[in-house]
């Protein structure tokens, strides 16, 4: 880490199905996925995308001095994923899974940003080899951190959230100390969901008490 903190870059957005839906709109990008006639073509397409990501890559770490990536790429709505797991497997995975290596292979993690109610999907995204995936406030983090907070990083959105403009700094501390108990257990990684949380959440005597709290237990 560079100076105590993660230096991250957020990029690609949109970089797989969100690039086919740029070229064919929702629908002609949804039915391609499913047509027998253009399955070989989309796959072709997400082949060199990768391609060229991977060159983004190298130029980013050429002249930046990065800890990692965060990439995205919209796999749902608010009530369902786009497509079915049989899809995501077939035509997205074998490119995540290229781009993750090759970021792995340069010494850096990566991130997943990926909005919708697609918690039935992140066991693609574990077999990718994503370092985190945070997801939105509709999917159950708590359920996913427990099924899957050993092989990826799980952004929680705290099921027991203080008022912050009313808290007291003791109530704080005791949800800081409440959420390390729960969620940072050794061998598995989890992260306080910045995105979906309750807006202020990471007051000073959170954050303090959390970081003492959760280097504490993973040093158990």
């Amino acid at each position: 880490l560079s100076n105590g903190r993660a230096n991250v870059l957020t990029f690609l957005n949109g970089c797989w199905f969100g690039r086919l839906i740029s070229f064919m709109d929702f629908e002609g990008a949804s039915l391609a996925l499913i047509d027998e006639e253009q399955v070989d073509a989309v796959k072709e397409l997400v082949h060199e995308l990768t391609s060229l990501y991977l060159r983004l890559v190298d130029k980013c770490l050429e002249y930046y001095d990065l800890d990692g990536f965060s990439i995205h790429d919209d796999w749902g709505s608010q009530r369902s994923p786009f497509f079915s797991a049989e899809v995501g497997r077939e035509i997205f995975l074998p490119e995540m899974k290229r781009f993750v290596d090759y970021v792995h292979s340069k010494g850096k993690f990566v991130d997943l940003h990926s909005c919708g109610h697609i918690e039935d999907r992140c066991d693609i995204f574990v077999e990718a080899g994503f370092d985190s995936w945070t997801p939105m406030a509709m999917n159950d983090t708590i359920k996913l951190y427990e099924k899957y907070g050993d092989k990826i990083a799980i952004g929680i959105v705290y099921d027991k959230p203080f008022d912050p403009e009313t808290a007291t700094e003791e109530e704080q501390i005791a949800a800081a100390r409440d959420f390390a108990e729960r969620f940072c257990k050794p061998g598995t990684v989890c992260t306080f969901s910045s995105f979906y949380n309750r807006p202020g959440l990471l007051t000073p005597a959170f954050r303090k008490e959390l970081y003492k709290q959760s280097r504490i237990r993973y040093a158990e």
